[in-house]
């Protein structure tokens, strides 16, 4: 078995695969290392292949790099041997080892919608919060399920404009000075903190709309969770309120839950019309029907 060394991103990984495919190397004869893998005593003496590539040329699906660099970012133990299995089937004119019906395939695209879905929940719930007194800077605090932030990059730079901000997250940090951006890895320590801990002077003010907008009559706990999935509740100003809100939901709320804000609204008073009186109302007979007239 053939212990490949690399630094943990996709283009060094990439030129490792397609010198170990040259080579003939079957998905069986490899193994993965890269900078997070706990390397044992059984591969503490890993060679690197020889630094001369095989000759040859690969053909492989126009559209499967795409898909392998999306799903390189699935954090998995198992990431890399994945993306070797479908590149390896796949440059021997196996086109299913992409496609859903397939065991890798179908793997292979899970993991692809993860990364999305999880792109998609970085751009939806970062809350920014201000850096001193102006307001000059902003930071937040993320935790992603996988490798997503520098996707993220542009479209935060573009939301913010020439304001510099900061997200930091457990593995990484991006910056934006208003006009260059970089990622920083790993994340200092005390960059976490000061993301973490940095308090919002409008968390109040967030809760309050949020209150004030929740119907516990219409609470579907499922589509909550699948819209807004509770790992990220305890960083966004409005995650106490959710859990509270919910629970009154549960408990009765969901008939009299608007009840106590309607109370203090003051009414209107209507006009009833006696009957047998004719309506002042054009239109309007006294029986409450329009006219009909020609």
């Amino acid at each position: 078995m053939q212990p490949i060394r690399f630094d943990g991103t996709f283009e060094a990984w990439r030129l490792q695969a397609r010198h170990c495919l040259l080579a003939g190397l079957a998905p069986s004869e490899v193994v993965w290392l890269d900078a997070t893998t706990d390397q044992t005593e059984l591969f503490s003496a890993a060679t690197d292949l020889p630094p001369t590539e095989p000759a040859g040329s690969l053909r492989i699906p126009r559209e499967l790099p795409a898909l392998l660099q999306l799903a390189a970012r699935f954090r998995s133990e198992d990431r890399w041997s994945l993306l070797y299995r479908v590149l390896w089937r796949a440059s021997r004119g196996d086109r299913c080892a992409m496609l859903a019906g397939d065991r890798d395939g179908s793997l292979l695209q899970r993991r692809v919608k993860a990364v999305q879905r999880e792109l998609h929940h970085l751009h939806a719930f970062v809350r920014f919060r201000p850096l001193g007194e102006p307001a000059e800077h902003f930071v937040a605090w993320h935790e992603p399920a996988h490798d997503v932030l520098d996707l993220a990059i542009e479209h935060f730079a573009n939301r913010m404009g020439g304001t510099p901000w900061m997200i930091a997250t457990p593995q990484a940090a991006a910056l934006w000075n208003g006009r260059q951006a970089a990622l920083i890895s790993p994340c200092p320590p005390t960059w976490q903190a000061l993301a973490r801990t940095t308090a919002d002077p409008d968390e109040a003010l967030w809760q309050t709309y949020y209150r004030s907008v929740f119907n516990p009559a219409r609470v579907n706990r499922e589509a909550l969770l699948k819209g807004l999935p509770a790992r990220f509740w305890k960083d966004l100003p409005e995650g106490t309120a959710i859990c509270e809100l919910l629970i009154d939901a549960r408990n009765g709320d969901r008939r009299t839950g608007q009840a106590a804000a309607l109370v203090g609204r003051a009414g209107r008073r209507i006009g009833r019309e006696a009957p047998g009186v004719a309506s002042s109302r054009p239109g309007i007979s006294a029986s409450g029907s329009p006219d009909r007239r020609h």
